[in-house]
């Protein structure tokens, strides 16, 4: 079987738990149909800290970076049985919701040629519910997406991470609460660009103009947030000297409290495991 994966970089701890789920070999990072080097060059940089994620204690998976083009013909021509292919968007699309759904729904359409299901590394993400499930049902394979337990798409990252409930309790019990996965730290050290780069989901804001407002919305934040969760998925995480580094720095920037809370990446593997098209190793 072959299983496409569309994700956001963020959630390559997860996705590279889910891929060890499959018991696959192959794994293919898709590259972009240009002949731009830029674009090419951006590619490669996403895909190789993904990979290298991917790479920790799995020796034996063969990894290549092609074109979905080319992805497909090795696949037919090679007789390859059953591979992973996994596409890397890039960061921050959620300030851009219409264009992130448009490249989601660009990519289900492209492997839907060859792959069996597709498993989508994002939640909301700034986009509505029914626009998502519209993406999915048009789809000619199935489509998983993380859920909660009655069924509904989970809002972000943070949710994959920790769980709705979890997330809603943390909020309640302080609603100025900031989250921080390892994955991003490692991406984004900056205070300030941490902030940015998260303030469209944390605003609520459904629309382009949420970076727009970015800097409004730090101001209002600044007086607000009182707490960071570090989330940790290993004691690899917490005892981790950059990541530490980058919480404390954020902390100390905006004054807040640090909290340690541990992810799992159960939500994903359940959200492939829903699919009708598993592998027979499982």
């Amino acid at each position: 079987m072959h299983i496409g994966i569309i994700t956001c970089e963020i959630l390559r701890r997860e996705i590279k738990e889910a891929v060890e789920r499959t018991g696959v070999d192959k794994v293919f990072f898709v590259l972009p149909e240009t002949s731009n080097p830029a674009i090419n060059a951006l590619s490669r940089r996403v895909n190789k800290r993904f990979l290298s994620e991917l790479a920790k204690d799995n020796v034996n998976i063969e990894i290549k970076e092609k074109t979905i083009e080319k992805i497909e013909m090795e696949i037919r021509e090679g007789g390859i049985g059953n591979s992973v292919i996994i596409e890397v968007m890039e960061l921050r699309m959620h300030d851009c919701p219409d264009k992130l759904l448009a490249g989601i729904e660009n990519g289900i359409k492209k492997m839907s040629a060859f792959v069996n299901c597709v498993l989508l590394g994002y939640g909301l993400c700034g986009s509505t519910a029914s626009k998502i499930e519209r993406v999915i049902r048009k789809a000619k394979v199935p489509v998983a997406i993380p859920r909660d337990r009655k069924g509904e798409i989970l809002n972000n990252c943070i949710e994959i991470a920790l769980g709705r409930e979890r997330v809603q309790e943390l909020l309640r019990e302080e609603p100025g609460t900031f989250f921080m996965t390892p994955a991003g730290a490692s991406i984004i050290k900056e205070p300030q660009v941490i902030l940015e780069s998260s303030i469209g989901i944390m605003a609520g804001r459904m629309n382009r103009s949420a970076a727009a407002d970015t800097p409004r919305i730090i101001k209002l934040m600044r007086n607000h947030y009182r707490k960071v969760v570090k989330i940790c998925y290993s004691e690899a995480d917490e005892g981790d000297r950059e990541y530490s580094k980058t919480v404390e720095n954020f902390a100390k920037e905006f004054s807040l409290e640090i909290r340690i809370e541990h992810g799992s990446s159960k939500i994903m593997i359940e959200a492939l495991e829903k699919t009708e098209f598993i592998f027979s190793s499982k």
